[in-house]
């Protein structure tokens, strides 16, 4: 009676199954949330061993290629690594005091020579230059012709993790040297005397010094030096290097010779607010300034270059300044530069940087021609050279004229010209066919160097002389005829 008069759910099932089913689900709810939460830690675990992975292999590549290409940027791999694990390559590149330095110069048979600062000091860093002694040299000869530049160095302070007493630098770069050609040693002298052509070898460098000039563009600047004898002349040549501090980077920008014995030197040619560097080359009589100027560039590996000024093709299109540059080129400094101020003073506002660079590159040389020119000089040959060296055509004549003592000096002075002179001759009567002293020096030259014959038959292809002019110049030509018959 009571279990039938229990009135049922609305389910028809009873409340005590209903209830066991929602703890079932409950129970089933938090295992399916542990469960999320432990595959949602194994894929995080996941992600960061494969990142871990992936950041070591990488790593490792990294560190890799570092010890092939610059080892010296992973040289703290050595202070993880047993004794006998360690990298033995590595030693040459590790920071060292300068007494390792040195030992290690030493043990490749090489020569330490004079430090040179990079900064204010050598404490902080400095240039190092390596030498060997010369196999060509015996023992008897003089020490520093003995020795050659083979290599530069620059270090910079290094502070090691641990303290130590000694100071420890670190190579930063390094430039092989190798000396200028024989062939461009001499080149200035070949054209003017009769010094042969030379040879294709290398010629030693055994000095090096830093230019002391406060003025020039930010970093160091050397010059290598080397002597040559060829005759009656001394020959200095080298190199012109330049470190730039913020590359760490050691360049070799310029070879230079001077068969006058002079040191490059920087000065103000052009009037801009960077200096010039310039290279006498003068011989004997004859003017010969090399001028370079720092020209920049955006370029990462090589922004700052060395640009000779050259006289050729002009940097102004226009007729009479070509023509100007033409009898420079010969080497008639003087009038060249006489033309060339008219020619600037009338077109002032056409004039280019480049076009002044080439002007103040003739009045450099003018001013050297000018100088001699103006000397009283005991020998009348040597007189009339720097006068006819000079365009002063009509002087020439006559210091010839008024020494009829001095033919044969005279005459031997433009039988070995070797062109320089004729170059004149020729330039000016471009210029201006109507010079009757152009005409009677360029005859007597042709006389003195192949006969009287040949130089009347030169004549015939010249403007006709009036006869003052032509009795001059036969009268100086039976001079000469005399002479040397």
């Amino acid at each position: 009676m009571d279990n039938c008069s229990r009135k049922p759910t609305r389910s028809g099932k009873p409340k005590r199954k209903s209830s066991k089913r929602k703890a079932i689900k409950k129970i089933y709810k938090k295992i399916h949330k542990r469960r999320q939460k432990r595959m949602s830690l194994m894929t995080i675990l996941a992600l960061l061993v494969l990142f871990t992975g992936g950041a070591a292999a990488i790593a490792s590549a990294r560190i890799g290629y570092l010890l092939i290409v610059k080892p010296n940027e992973v040289r703290w791999v050595n202070h993880f690594l047993p004794e006998w694990a360690k990298i033995k390559y590595l030693d040459t590149n590790l920071p060292q005091s300068r007494r390792q330095i040195e030992d290690t110069i030493h043990r490749k048979g090489q020569i330490v020579g004079k430090i040179l600062p990079l900064g204010k000091n050598t404490e902080q860093s400095f240039l190092l230059p390596i030498l060997r002694k010369r196999p060509s040299c015996q023992s008897d000869c003089q020490e520093i012709v003995n020795q050659e530049i083979v290599e530069l160095r620059a270090y910079h302070h290094y502070d090691p993790p641990r303290l130590t007493l000694e100071k420890y630098y670190e190579k930063i770069a390094s430039l092989p040297i190798k000396g200028p050609e024989e062939s461009f040693v001499i080149a200035p002298l070949v054209n003017i005397t009769n010094e042969n052509q030379g040879a294709n070898i290398p010629l030693p460098l055994n000095q090096i010094q830093p230019f002391g000039d406060n003025t020039l563009p930010s970093g160091n600047w050397f010059y290598l030096r080397g002597q040559r004898n060829s005759g009656n002349h001394t020959v200095t040549y080298g190199h012109i290097i330049y470190y730039n501090p913020k590359r760490k980077h050691l360049k070799l920008m310029q070879s230079w010779t001077s068969p006058s014995g002079d040191n490059p030197k920087w000065q103000q040619v052009t009037g801009n607010n960077t200096k010039e560097l310039v290279v006498k080359q003068t011989v004997g009589f004859e003017p010969r300034i090399r001028v370079y100027q720092i020209k920049y560039f955006s370029s990462i590996s090589n922004p700052i270059q060395l640009g000779a000024i050259e006289l050729k093709p002009p940097a102004f299109k226009d007729e009479a300044y070509q023509k100007a540059l033409l009898i420079a080129r010969s080497g008639l400094w003087r009038p060249a530069f006489k033309w060339l101020q008219f020619i600037k003073k009338q077109r002032q506002r056409k004039i280019s940087a480049n076009s002044m660079a080439q002007i103040d590159l003739i009045r450099l040389h003018s001013e050297l021609s000018t100088k001699q020119a103006n000397i009283n000089w005991a020998s009348l040959s040597q007189q009339v050279q720097v006068y006819l060296i000079d365009g002063r055509w009509e002087k020439a004549l006559q210091v010839f004229e008024k020494s009829p003592d001095s033919t044969k000096e005279i005459a031997s002075l433009l039988k070995s010209d070797r062109g320089r002179l004729w170059d004149r001759v020729k330039a000016a009567l471009q210029v201006n066919p109507k010079r009757p002293q152009v005409q009677t020096w360029g005859a007597l030259i042709l006389a003195t160097q192949f006969g009287e014959s040949r130089a009347r038959t030169w004549l015939k292809t010249q403007k006709k002389l009036n006869r003052s002019n032509l009795s001059r110049l036969n009268n100086l030509l039976k001079r000469l005829k005399d002479e040397v018959e």
